[in-house]
């Protein structure tokens, strides 16, 4: 009697065993292609922003498909983007995204593993305190579903200028590159872009920063920010205006932004120093210090330069 009993039980357990171990083969899943893309660096030596992603995790695990990879950030903006890993992960929700960043060795095995290399080709190498950079963004994942993540991987605000001779840039703190790369859900962004008037005539650069409605604060914006002096440090996003006037912003989430447009002149290092803020005057019936983004869709922001607000 003892035995048979012993016998039940185990086939017992042996029947819960095979009935999780399905359940867990049987899990849901969904795919996620996990993009990234750079907005503009101001700094005219800076011919390449070379980074190696060794890794990308969701609420702390690493996701199934990806292999290390060395990009050239510059290559990768005005909405275009690199795509670093299509995955399945289990149907569910997620609270964080983590980009892991190689500084030692690229993808090739070759040292260093993050640099700027610049207009001469020369390259220096890029550190920070924390090779995880995460974002608390949350998201979806739909049983047989697909989405796409876009890593908004922000040089302006990544990178500072040193005082070394040899490695002349570097990362800024791991905490301050945790603010300089957001993730976005791409089927729930929109594009502004516009034209700006007169921009040819004001300093040898415009960039035109977006800032959620009601957070820019023109002196604590421009006085440089944290540790590493970050300029316009709370901007969503910037786009430099082109040689015709053009510029174009992408991945904005739902919502209402104000648009800032400021002038930049190079000094004899090649950095662009700010002039300061400039006037303008909308063309159109979108008011710059109200622009109105939906989800896949592109708004029109035209603008005349009237003149030099100064700092």
């Amino acid at each position: 009697m003892k035995m048979r009993n012993v016998l039940i039980g185990l086939s017992i357990i042996g029947l819960s065993f095979s009935v999780n171990s399905c359940n867990k083969d049987d899990q849901e899943k969904g795919t996620v292609n996990f993009e990234i893309t750079d907005a503009p660096i101001d700094d005219a030596s800076v011919e390449g922003a070379f980074v190696t992603v060794a890794d990308v995790k969701a609420d702390g695990n690493s996701v199934e498909g990806f292999n290390k990879t060395t990009i050239d950030l510059l290559a990768y903006q005005r909405g275009n983007t690199k795509l670093l890993s299509s995955s399945e992960l289990d149907a569910s929700s997620y609270s964080n995204v983590t980009l892991v960043l190689d500084y030692d060795e690229d993808a090739d095995g070759n040292s260093p593993g993050c640099y700027i290399e610049d207009v001469e080709g020369n390259k220096h190498a890029l550190t920070s305190g924390s090779s995880e950079i995460t974002s608390n963004h949350s998201f979806m994942v739909e049983s047989e579903g697909q989405s796409e993540l876009v890593f908004d991987f922000d040089l302006r605000k990544n990178i500072q200028r040193t005082q070394d001779t040899t490695d002349q840039y570097n990362f800024v703190t791991g905490t301050e590159m945790e603010n300089g790369v957001r993730v976005v859900n791409k089927s729930e962004t929109g594009v502004v872009n516009g034209n700006c008037e007169n921009s040819g005539s004001n300093g040898d650069k415009v960039v035109v920063y977006a800032y959620a409605q009601g957070t820019y604060d023109q002196e604590t914006e421009t006085s440089g920010q944290g540790q590493s002096n970050v300029m316009f440090a709370n901007a969503v996003t910037s786009a430099e205006v082109d040689a015709n006037g053009d510029f174009e912003m992408h991945y904005l989430e739902e919502g209402a932004y104000e648009l800032k447009y400021c002038s930049y002149e190079e000094n004899s290092e090649g950095k662009m120093m700010l002039n300061g803020q400039l006037s303008v005057n909308a063309l159109g019936s979108v008011n710059t210090d109200n622009v109105s983004v939906s989800s896949s869709s592109s708004v029109t922001v035209d603008v005349e330069i009237t003149g030099l607000l100064g700092l």
